[in-house]
């Protein structure tokens, strides 16, 4: 029926498991309690009570899949972030319940996954799905409930796909002038506050939602990133702010000299609250930010306006390719976007031109 701590007068936690196991004699039911040392053996206690009860009662003692994720797994995710949970919960109920579901858990192996995989439409579906499956099992095998995870072994997976445009990407620094000229013209504060901190400074969305007025130190020129302003679903409370996506990404991000006296009128010594605002004063959605600047490209695009379409995600990525191609080094470029591992700053954004390669061919002979 129930795990529950205890603590000790030594100081110490031990774990009381109470199940229902079947009826006495005299028709009163049957429980049965012990005490485990870990929340780890307790579990395992628990799994055998409840397969004595249905051994009682004629049942297999079966643990389906679906199972084990509603009674042990799910609950043990309070902890991840709501996004984390979004994700999750879509893997399991789009593709490993109508698969696995009612499978003995004991008995998903690797031509079970692999059925599972061939059901995906791409590599990029079929990884994220083996991923969170292996995840589960690997709290299973923790749980002594299974003695390895198939998860874990090598699988043939589905065609890579096409790969997803991301849109327009601007690559130097010039060629963000109209776009910055028209976003002056228009004269909207909310989209002049989304469109420099993201196409000068690199912030991802979510961080520039997340920004407060507090966190921009004019004197000494540095933005500070310490909180990210997420959409979640109903299910895990909807919008929230949360911590930033790395330890790296809790970061100060100098202001550019071409911003200081921007920055200075948008964020004033002393004023406090969101950066940037929704309709209702307060700090804005994720969905409104977009609907605000699709509604500036369309502004742009009635009044002749030539200007490069990028995405509000795509700023981020903008600002870092054309910080790369004025001269700024990838280390300082890796510490500004907040990157964890320099490596995924290379992989992104190092693409040399044949110009580029021309000139370091030239320097050589």
């Amino acid at each position: 029926m129930s795990i529950t701590s205890r603590t000790l007068k030594d100081g110490s936690t031990v774990y009381v498991v109470q199940e229902y196991v079947g009826f006495k004699l005299d028709g009163t039911r049957d429980r049965e309690k012990i005490t485990c040392r870990s929340l780890k053996e307790a579990k395992v206690e628990q799994a055998r009570m409840i397969a004595m009860r249905d051994a009682r009662r004629n049942r297999s003692g079966r643990c389906t899949f679906s199972q084990y994720v509603d009674r042990w797994y799910w609950p043990s995710t309070s902890a991840l972030a709501p996004t984390s949970r979004d994700t999750y919960r879509r893997e399991i109920e789009k593709r490993l319940l109508p698969a696995l579901g009612e499978t003995d858990i004991r008995d998903i192996d690797r031509l079970a996954i692999q059925r599972v995989v061939d059901g995906c439409a791409t590599e990029a579906v079929a990884k994220k799905c083996v991923g969170v499956l292996k995840t589960i099992l690997n709290e299973a095998k923790g749980d002594g409930i299974i003695q390895s995870n198939p998860a874990q072994a090598r699988y043939k997976m589905p065609p890579k796909g096409r790969k997803r445009d991301n849109g327009v990407v601007v690559t130097t620094f010039a060629g963000m002038r109209p776009l910055i000229a028209a976003i002056d013209d228009y004269g909207d504060d909310c989209v002049e506050r989304i469109a420099m901190t993201g196409l000068h400074m690199g912030l991802r969305p979510e961080e520039r939602y997340g920004l407060d007025c507090e966190d921009v130190d004019n004197r000494r020129r540095t933005v500070s990133v310490r909180q990210a302003y997420v959409t979640a679903s109903p299910l895990e409370g909807g919008r929230q702010l949360k911590s930033t996506k790395t330890e790296l990404s809790t970061r100060q991000v100098p202001i550019p000299p071409t911003m200081v006296e921007r920055m200075a009128r948008l964020a004033p010594e002393g004023s406090t609250g969101p950066f940037v605002l929704g309709a209702d004063g307060g700090r804005i959605s994720p969905s409104t930010a977009n609907k605000r600047w699709n509604r500036f490209l369309r502004w742009c695009s009635d009044n002749g306006r030539v200007v490069p379409h990028v995405t509000i995600e795509n700023m981020r990525h903008s600002f870092a390719t054309s910080f790369l191609h004025a001269g700024g080094n990838i280390e300082d470029l890796s510490r500004i976007l907040g990157h964890s591992d320099i490596n995924t700053t290379y992989k992104r954004y190092v693409r040399p031109s044949v110009d580029d390669l021309r000139r370091g061919m030239d320097m050589i002979f």
